[in-house]
């Protein structure tokens, strides 16, 4: 090929907004897509054929695969998704070494056990916890630990958007709900044959979004959680607000991340770093080596102008060493994602046509209609099936009032469950 070739593992979600800006850019994007690590629906929804000039089917023969990919000559080979990170890794290694991270890690940026006790061993604090496939040695830990009586969070080794991730307030009811996840098969087709068991932290949850380049980090955004009990969710995303970068306010937040990142190799692409700021300081929640999910990089460029695609764009352009340390806010940004208790129909979508009257309105994001099947709102991507309403505005108190406006809203959706 004339142009120079990225190529994108499993390039669905977020991941798929990276071919049409690298087209943009005078560049070709490549599509490899993994039938050994099945995509649900949902994901593949994203991806569009259209936008790669060529797509590299992957059946499980890595040297064929490489071989395919080696002669399309790419200057870099991207981790769409979680599940993509072992062959992402793999096709790296072999045909762009030197944009590769580091490979002796990879399952630290994967495992959620693996990737707090390598952050630990970096010097980092992190959440107490313990890793499986035996209830009895979680009983013990739990009183070693003098957690009895104490908040846990049960969740699997591998999981995305809070799939599988349980609570047991004050420790009640956590040895059923360890039996229960343990050797299920979830949504990204992943057997949990171990569960992880943490102390729950409480604090405020935001995440450090970045693209990296030789191992220099540049943060493409700071955003802020609200999660909230809602049904049988643990921590449904209600809203995502978009800080500024200033190191000030957020300092040991930023010093922490990029930290963090330092210590399970990540040292090119995109990171989505989530972490929680305690009483007692930073801990880490999860170390996601991808872009941040549900859209995220296109509501980053309403309120800075730029975003983690755009940024990878730089870094194909040959611009990683000119990437700046942060970014400037324009406009105060919020998601507010809808909310379903119900799986069902939809009788009423229409009740959200009142939220375009509301001063920071911007616009909607694959928001529900009348008529559509949803998922009760448990974790983020039966949340993806009821939509968001992006928010803009020049005042952050307008944005926080018209999430409340959207809420007051929402109490007269109706969902006829199923039977």
């Amino acid at each position: 090929m004339d142009r120079p070739v990225v190529a994108i593992v499993q390039p669905f979600t977020s991941a798929a907004m990276i071919a049409p800006a690298l087209r943009k850019a005078g560049l070709s994007p490549v599509a490899v897509l993994d039938y050994a690590v099945p995509a649900w629906g949902s994901l593949f929804s994203s991806h569009v054929p259209g936008d790669f000039d060529v797509i590299v089917n992957h059946h499980g023969d890595l040297a064929e695969t490489t071989e395919r990919l080696r002669a399309l000559n790419p200057i870099g080979v991207i981790p769409g998704l979680e599940s993509a990170l072992h062959l992402a890794q793999d096709l790296s290694d072999a045909l762009t070494p030197e944009s590769s991270n580091v490979r002796e890690l990879v399952d630290a940026r994967r495992h959620k056990y693996l990737m707090h006790q390598t952050v630990a061993a970096a010097g980092l604090p992190i959440p107490r916890q313990i890793c499986t496939s035996d209830a009895d040695e979680v009983a013990a830990w739990i009183e070693r630990e003098g957690l009895t009586g104490r908040d846990l969070v049960i969740k699997p080794t591998s999981s995305a958007g809070t799939i599988g991730v349980s609570r047991a307030p004050g420790g009640r009811g956590w040895r059923e709900q360890f039996d229960a996840l343990l050797g299920t098969r979830n949504k990204l087709d992943e057997v949990a044959d171990e569960v992880l068991v943490q102390e729950q932290l409480t604090g405020t949850e935001y995440a450090v979004d970045t693209v990296s380049h030789d191992g220099r980090h540049s943060i493409t955004d700071i955003i802020k959680y609200k999660r909230v009990p809602f049904g049988e969710g643990i921590a449904v995303y209600d809203s995502v607000e978009w800080l500024p970068y200033d190191r000030d306010a957020y300092g040991e937040l930023i010093d922490y991340g990029l930290a963090a990142l330092d210590a399970v190799g990540l040292r090119n692409w995109a990171a989505h770093t989530e972490i929680m700021m305690t009483p007692d300081g930073p801990r880490l929640v999860e170390v996601n080596a991808r872009l941040a999910g549900a859209g995220n990089p296109a509501v980053t460029e309403i309120g800075t102008g730029g975003s983690q695609v755009t940024r990878i764009v730089d870094v194909c352009r040959g611009l990683g060493a000119d990437l700046p340390p942060g970014y400037t806010l324009r406009r105060n940004v919020m998601a507010v994602f809808l909310m379903s208790h119900s799986t069902g129909v939809v009788r009423n979508a229409e009740i959200y046509d009142l939220a375009r009257e509301l001063p920071s309105y911007h616009s909607p994001v694959h928001v529900v209609r009348t008529g559509d099947h949803v998922d009760a709102s448990t974790d983020l991507l039966a949340s993806m099936t009821m939509g968001y309403i992006i928010l803009a505005h020049e005042s952050s108190e307008q944005i926080h009032a018209d999430r409340e406006a959207i809420r007051k809203i929402e109490k007269d959706l109706i969902v006829t469950p199923d039977a």
